[in-house]
């Protein structure tokens, strides 16, 4: 169980977001009901209900409000306003996702200031960014203008929403982290690797722009392993390393045979658990396909039983040189790129967060608004189970997350507590008050 971290706290991350969250343009018009209410308000009380993983929560705590003159949305999150839920809705339709983005810099820029910064350094100082994308919305029966449409021989057409997500991560340390989303839009067209491509091309830059002073190194999968992608990273000054198929290289892998014929190939076989054998090969300087002069390194990394049977298999392209001293960690960061898929997407969508929940569509981008504020709450789950005590210990009394989670949800939904401090102690039994005197 770690210290807790004091900038890292909710008591701090929470202002600091919704002060982000005051500086977006609101286009409303001022006379409109709508401006009652704060964009900033309203925005909090979308992540609100992300955090604590309830699509009701704003009816409870009006209910709490009516009832006891308070509620949680104004004590935890610094919500004056709530909204109901048809303005909530449009409201947020127009605004920018990219400004509800600056969000993440602003968590981003505590955690950099911490100890646990270094954590997450990858090969000499470079930080590891996986990129792939992920639908979250799928009907055969209504949609929006902003949909993705995918026709079936049938003649059905499902309507879709996706998202490009580049997260930080780290081969052993289990806390990915979000740095920015991209909507795959209908204009991206309707091939996944158009759509996904695209939406890659738009945020990569972005995404450099916005950290200039940080090595990215993108991994990704063999979609990306194109000439054009490689050319997008390398320009916008990153590094990369993504999955490299066979099947998708032809032309690669000629010239590794022909390498492998002049003992052109380096190789080295380390010894593994339970009589298993790792083997490690690299080449530098290779053509990434036969119609340009584009050069890049290329290395694999196969697992075999004690008996030669095949456990695993993989092979990528980087600009990173490979060498004896770095091909182990290579193939570490080349194999992580799991984490997105099994640690972002899969706990977004399948452990309480609703990520597939159909929150609304809109006119324009209130399906994306609703996906960043999911993966902000998420990021701040991810940030306070590194550095909470308070929170570490209630999993730890709970026996984990979920069941922790249910109960934080009850106790949201019929009392108003005084911080978030206070409704941990109470789980942990440190105390019984809400913490502040009843109004």
């Amino acid at each position: 169980m770690t210290r807790t971290i004091e900038s890292l706290r909710l008591s701090q991350l929470l202002p600091a977001i919704k002060d982000e969250f005051d500086q977006i343009s609101d286009f409303r018009n001022g006379d409109a009901s709508a401006h009652l209410h704060p964009l900033s308000d309203v925005l909090m009380s979308g992540l609100a209900m992300m955090f604590v993983q309830d699509p009701s929560m704003l009816d409870f705590q009006q209910r709490l409000e009516e009832k006891r003159r308070g509620n949680n949305l104004r004590t935890l999150f610094g919500v004056e306003k709530i909204p109901k839920t048809s303005q909530f809705r449009r409201i947020l339709d127009p605004v920018d996702p990219l400004a509800v983005q600056q969000a993440f810099l602003t968590c981003l820029h505590k955690l950099q200031k911490t100890r646990l910064w270094s954590d997450y350094r990858v090969l000499g100082g470079r930080y590891a960014v996986l990129f792939d994308g992920s639908e979250f919305f799928r009907s055969n029966k209504c949609g929006c203008d902003n949909c993705l449409e995918f026709h079936h021989r049938n003649g059905q057409i499902d309507y879709a929403h996706k998202v490009l997500a580049a997260i930080l991560a780290h081969p052993t340390a289990k806390k990915p982290i979000p740095l920015l989303l991209e909507e795959i839009r209908r204009e991206d067209g309707t091939e996944k690797q158009d759509c996904e491509f695209n939406a890659a091309r738009r945020l990569i830059p972005q995404l450099v722009k916005q950290h200039p002073h940080l090595d990215f190194v993108f991994v990704g999968d063999g979609l990306f392993s194109k000439v054009p992608m490689v050319s997008l990273i390398k320009d916008s000054g990153a590094s990369y390393i993504l999955v490299a198929k066979p099947t998708d290289h032809t032309s690669l892998e000629d010239n590794l045979k022909g390498l492998r014929l002049c003992n052109g190939v380096n190789r080295m076989e380390v010894k593994l658990e339970k009589k298993r054998k790792g083997i490690y090969e690299w080449v530098c300087d290779v053509e990434l396909n036969g119609s340009t002069k584009e050069k890049t390194n290329w290395f694999s990394y196969t697992e075999l039983g004690p008996d030669g049977k095949q456990f695993y298999k993989n092979s990528w392209v980087t600009d990173i040189k490979p060498t004896k001293s770095n091909i182990q960690e290579l193939v570490q960061v080349g194999r992580h790129r799991w984490q997105i898929e099994n640690q972002v997407f899969d706990v977004l969508k399948n452990h309480g967060h609703h990520l597939e929940h159909n929150f609304g569509h809109g006119k324009e981008h209130l399906a994306f608004i609703f996906i960043i504020l999911n993966f902000l709450a998420y990021m701040l789950h991810q940030l306070i189970s590194l550095t909470d005590r308070l929170f570490q210990a209630a999993v730890e009394k709970m026996g984990n997350k979920y069941r922790l989670w249910d109960d934080i949800r009850v106790l949201l939904n019929h009392f108003v507590w005084g911080s978030w401090d206070a409704l941990l102690e109470h789980i942990l039994e440190y105390r019984e008050d809400t913490g502040f005197e009843s109004p």
